[in-house]
């Protein structure tokens, strides 16, 4: 049987109409033919009373008579006055076959007439479905399943509300994608903006009689501002690689310790020239589960926010610690602190503290990119004019 209930419901109507129909007949015809036959018997016995009574010496013959419907015992039984009871049992008989077909004409009626209302309410179902996908195909998804609950067609309509709701969601991801687009390229516009504008300016003053140590000085300059830009681009491709999922992390068992060591090198130089002492307090026996490459690029972030907010001869500790569910890394400073009305912004793309600083804004949420990706999380704890600690958590595989 269809798996429809409203289809289940229509046939389960038909069948009990046609047995109602049926039953009635039976029960209609049963009551005619128990008066037809209590009449009968009734007649045959005021047959014989009146025989018996009237004509005694006939009684064999008149009840042999009634008894063989062969002979012609109308003749014989209209002499005594009672063959009008005859055609009597005969309307009945007629009753019975004409109530009969009456009932069965009455179920047949009641089934179209049912079947056509079935029709209706379907057609209308149907038409509520094309409504809906004709204001989906202009754009318009004002739709809710509630509408078809308990209805017919009602597993048709629940699939294309499904069906309507995830083009709704893509619509929508596909919006979310454009505006980002469109709010990144903008960013990027701005980012790569400033240097440009610099390097114009500086090359129209290598172009005037300058002397060589302010040649040498603006080449110096420009030299940055190029860094800055290579910088930025190699920066926005690796975040592109983490957007669009095309970065395999392979996680390995790395030695924390050795981590750390490789994420510091990079910055080893400049955190000297600004006399900002780092010190490395992880245990040597640690070890995670991580993709090494792309973990060092995360603390390098980190490092190098720590550095720029960071004062000549501060200093940045580096320790962690170890329980059963996680192991946990604390990247802690002693520079200018992070407002508490702009700690939950540090994380997004192109968010810098400082307008004035020359950070991009894409390293800390690269770094955040990156961890996530690891089963990881970090949070931030920061003090104006005290510092700020970066927590990395890295949770373990339990099985």
């Amino acid at each position: 049987m269809s798996k429809n209930k409203n289809v289940k419901k229509f046939l389960l109507a038909q069948i009990l109409i046609i047995l109602i129909a049926i039953t009635s007949s039976l029960i209609f015809s049963f009551v005619i033919y128990k008066s037809y036959r209590d009449t009968l018997i009734e007649n045959n016995n005021r047959i014989i009373n009146n025989i018996i009574k009237n004509n005694p010496e006939l009684e064999e013959e008149i009840i042999d008579v009634i008894l063989d419907e062969d002979k012609n015992s109308t003749n014989i039984i209209e002499q005594y006055g009672i063959s009008d009871k005859i055609y009597e049992l005969e309307d009945l008989k007629q009753s019975v076959i004409l109530g009969n077909v009456l009932l069965v004409t009455l179920s047949i009626i009641l089934i179209i007439i049912f079947y056509i209302i079935y029709m209706i309410r379907e057609h209308r179902a149907l038409s509520k479905i094309s409504t809906s996908i004709n204001k989906v195909l202009n754009n318009d998804y004002s739709i809710d399943i509630r509408e078809y609950h308990d209805d017919y067609l009602s597993s048709l309509s629940s699939d294309v509300y499904k069906v309507i709701s995830l083009l709704k969601e893509q619509r929508d991801i596909s919006y979310q994608d454009k505006k980002y687009l469109e709010e990144t390229l903008s960013d990027i516009s701005h980012q790569l903006r400033t240097p440009l504008t610099s390097m114009y300016v500086i090359n129209d003053l290598l172009e005037t009689n300058l002397s060589s140590r302010k040649k040498k000085e603006f080449l110096n300059r420009n030299r940055t501002q190029l860094e800055r830009i290579e910088w930025l681009v190699t920066s926005l491709l690796k975040l592109s690689r983490l957007d669009s999922g095309s970065v395999e992390l392979i996680k390995e068992k790395t030695n924390l310790y050795q981590l750390v060591e490789a994420s510091i090198d990079p910055v080893r130089i400049s955190l000297e020239l600004k006399k900002i002492n780092i010190i490395n307090q992880v245990d040597r026996s640690i070890y995670i589960d991580v993709d090494f490459n792309w973990t060092k690029e995360a603390f390098i972030n980190i490092i190098k926010n720590a550095y720029e907010y960071t004062p000549a001869k501060g200093s940045i500790t580096i320790n962690a610690s170890v329980n059963p569910l996680y192991t946990e890394l604390k990247i802690t400073d002693t520079g200018c602190g992070i407002p508490k009305d702009k700690l939950p912004f540090i994380f997004n793309r192109f968010y810098k503290v400082n307008e004035d600083s020359d950070s991009i804004g894409i390293g800390l949420n690269m770094t955040k990119r990156i961890i996530n990706e690891q089963l990881g999380e970090i949070e931030v704890d920061s003090k104006v004019n005290q510092g700020t600690t970066f927590i990395i958590k890295f949770y373990k595989n339990i099985i």
